[in-house]
């Protein structure tokens, strides 16, 4: 089962709001956040909003519209309060575009009567990136009028609590989730979404200078080795005099200085790719290495959920099983007993000939009376069952005087 996350912030100054309105807004024209597929961007939305609009402005609107306080709004007061809501990619995989929508509404309408309709300023949706998301934010007045993004927020216990009516919420609309773990024990799961971009942009931008040096390495060693090649042959070194007095070749060949100094730069070139490349090797293996162990563990949630499920569907076979023994004896009673009820019959019809007179003025006595249900229908079928005996046992002296 998948997890229902939401996240809330406070946003300080115009700077930070600025810049949100760029990311959720999709106003630049470059992103450095690989997460982003362009080609999807035409598919945000955004469910307050019909158009693009300037935070700042609707801040302002929205604070001289609803503000009721007395005192004057300190310039550094906290205007505008930020927050995400989301789920785990599995939870949207094969949801059609009107559910996801669906989901974000019902989640739109949890925070609507949170934080008030009239205070919300955006309720973005973006869909261009590796899961559904909405970004939403509002300015942070309180019920009557004040501004406080403290009393709106709270402290942890609060942001808790409020985790868990949005939780139950949405399970309430029909989106069968869970109430997301503590973020000590999910860290990497619930980190904060700007936080994690900010993390994946670092370590990206990291690899990019190491592939960027080792091109460069690789270049300049390519290049040496061109000029050792286009050098051919050597000098050998002066010959020696050898053991009896003959002269022998070393078989070394002879480099100048500046030569010798270009060999070793382009060995340290080699040894440095040679680093840069075992350190993107074990890079990508512990890449490789964490994306299965998350695959292992989802794996083995998987496997105690069913395991979970098939012990309370053995429970459940268990008690039906009891159950339907226990109807079979019932009804074996009650069969013997409508057997014995019915030769009663007979035989007190057969002994007191106003026993069947009586019977039927019993039964009509207990006609209208409700506590006395069960009764009568039991004595319909006892005498059902004697009529039937009746017209079996005419049948069969008719069918003997016709032999």
């Amino acid at each position: 089962m998948s997890y229902s996350i939401l996240r809330v912030a406070k946003v300080k100054g115009s700077v930070n709001t600025r810049g949100l309105q760029k990311h959720n807004q999709r106003e630049n024209e470059n992103y450095n956040n690989k997460d982003i597929n362009h080609e999807e961007t035409y598919r945000n939305y955004d469910l307050i909003n019909a158009q693009n609009i300037d935070y700042q402005q609707v801040i302002d609107e929205t604070i001289d519209a609803n503000y009721a306080g007395n005192r004057k709004i300190r310039s550094d007061a906290i205007r505008h309060v930020d927050g995400l809501i989301t789920s785990d990619k599995e939870f949207f995989e094969d949801m059609e575009d009107f559910e996801i929508k669906s989901f974000f509404k019902d989640s739109l309408e949890f925070l609507e009567n949170e934080y008030g309709k009239e205070n919300m300023l955006y309720a973005t949706v973006h869909l261009d990136e590796r899961v559904p998301h909405m970004h939403f934010g509002f300015v942070p007045l309180t019920d009557d009028g004040r501004l406080s993004a403290k009393e709106r927020l709270g402290n942890k216990k609060a942001l808790t609590e409020l985790q868990d009516r949005f939780n139950v919420h949405m399970n309430d609309r029909g989106h069968d989730m869970e109430r997301g773990t503590s973020k000590k024990v999910t860290e990497h799961e619930h980190r904060q979404m700007d936080q994690y971009k900010k993390d994946t942009a670092f370590h990206q931008q990291e690899l990019e200078d190491v592939k960027s040096e080792l091109q460069k390495a690789k270049t300049d060693l390519q290049g040496e080795i061109e000029y050792i090649r286009s050098r051919g042959s050597f000098d050998y070194e002066d010959e020696r005099k050898g053991l009896f007095g003959g002269r022998e070749e070393t078989g070394r060949k002879i480099l100048s200085a500046d030569e010798f100094e270009r060999l070793q730069k382009t060995i340290s070139s080699a040894e440095r790719i040679i680093d840069d490349y075992e350190t993107l090797k074990n890079q990508d293996l512990y890449k490789e290495n964490q994306k299965l162990l998350k695959d292992n563990a989802f794996q083995n949630r998987r496997a105690q959920e069913w395991q979970n499920k098939a012990l309370e569907y053995d429970g459940e076979n268990d008690r039906l099983e009891r159950e339907n023994r226990s109807l079979r004896e019932d009804l074996s009673l009650s069969e013997e007993f409508q057997n014995s009820a019915v030769a009663l019959y007979h035989t007190a019809r057969k002994h007191f000939p106003g026993f069947e007179k009586g019977f039927n003025q019993l039964k009509d006595k207990f006609l209208n009376d409700p506590k006395y249900d069960r009764l009568r229908q039991f004595m319909d079928v006892v005498q059902d069952n004697v009529y039937k005996a009746d017209r079996k046992r005419k049948k069969q002296r008719t069918d003997d005087l016709e032999l």
